[in-house]
């Protein structure tokens, strides 16, 4: 099945299909194929299309973007616009491309970093994971951390005690050493409210790496 022909048509959606296969599949090809007029296909059908459609574009274009992010990389401007989308399962999934795009784009992604923490506080735990990815690349950039690294830290002193061992773990991986006290400071003082034995230990060790 060529991938120009009616992009709509190999959704999982139009095929009667309840799965993500389809969509995968669909992505697999237009990586293969480098079919960028496919990709302005999915990022139409992601923008405008009905609800099914849109989640169905969406999950393709992550898929694409996964494997091949310079393709997704020019329809920046148009992902970054459904920041402002009123369903909750774009606003996630938009922000999981946008954490694949972010070492293609950082400038780009910084300008709008306001939008994006806003989308990810109205969306879900995967929107928010996203974001802390995302926050977490970006730090690694010289030219960033020093706005950065106090919202990762301000997020990471309240993020939800399940998500807290993730967080940590991310945020210890770009963070400078000028701020390592800071965030060890924030880990020992949530340890306590943290129940699971295997989480502590997660924390733990991410201590032993901020020495």
């Amino acid at each position: 099945m060529a991938c120009t022909d009616s992009i709509v048509e190999q959704l999982a959606t139009s095929r009667g299909r309840r799965d993500e296969a389809p969509n995968i599949e669909l992505a697999d090809r237009i990586v293969q194929n480098r079919d960028k007029r496919a990709i302005v296909q999915l990022v139409d059908l992601a923008t405008s299309g009905a609800p099914p459609i849109r989640y169905d574009a969406i999950k393709a274009l992550f898929e694409t973007a996964r494997h091949a992010p310079d393709l997704v990389l020019p329809h920046l401007p148009a992902l970054l616009a459904l920041l402002d989308d009123p369903l909750n399962r774009i606003l996630w999934a938009t922000l999981q491309i946008l954490d694949v795009l972010t070492p293609l784009a950082p400038e780009k992604i910084m300008a709008e970093l306001d939008r994006i923490l806003e989308a990810a506080d109205r969306s879900s735990v995967v929107a928010k994971d996203k974001l802390m990815s995302i926050l977490t690349r970006l730090n690694a950039d010289p030219r960033f951390a020093e706005l950065v690294t106090p919202t990762i830290l301000l997020r990471l002193a309240h993020a939800a005690p399940n998500q807290f061992p993730t967080y940590a773990e991310i945020a210890a991986t770009t963070m400078n050493a000028s701020h390592r006290a800071k965030l060890a400071r924030i880990i020992e003082s949530r340890m306590t409210a943290i129940a699971s034995p295997t989480k502590r230990k997660r924390l733990e060790k991410v201590l032993k790496t901020l020495e």
